[in-house]
């Protein structure tokens, strides 16, 4: 005989859902490739996400839209990942938008550059797929944008 869900978690599940839907996401880095892969992985989940390639497609998109979450790549060329997170920092438009940073190599000068900061996180590539959806999650749940 099959079990039955109580109806309450039926309704934190739609509401889950309904928030993932209306979530919306930056993803940035210098990798098509990693981009897509990323892009994928987010709209599977039901997120809506949109992609930059380079820090002035994150500044311009990041004042365009009203996003969530921003994952962010450290090393890029031209304005890398931590001049992106200086001046979104300093905005008030995306002062309180939240940030992960994704970068192959995580030196002692870009960890104390990050580790200050409230509403961040840092994660090695390359990257678990799940692990990395749950800390999407994670800090979805835990920085509303309002």
């Amino acid at each position: 005989m099959g079990m039955l869900a109580h109806p309450s978690s039926a309704v934190r599940t739609e509401e889950a859902a309904v928030h993932q839907r209306a979530c919306q996401i930056l993803v940035v880095d210098d990798d098509p490739s990693f981009v897509h892969l990323l892009k994928e992985s987010l709209q599977l989940e039901g997120y809506k996400v949109h992609c930059g390639y380079d820090g002035q497609a994150a500044l311009q998109l990041a004042h365009q839209y009203a996003f969530h979450l921003i994952i962010l790549d450290v090393n890029m060329p031209m304005t890398n990942g931590l001049k992106v997170f200086e001046y979104l920092r300093s905005s008030p438009d995306t002062v309180k938008i939240p940030v992960i940073f994704i970068t192959g190599e995580l030196s002692k000068d870009v960890y104390s550059s990050i580790a200050r900061h409230q509403r961040v996180a840092h994660l090695k590539k390359p990257l678990d797929l799940e692990s990395f959806n749950s800390v999407v999650r994670l800090f979805l749940d835990s920085y509303p944008v309002t």
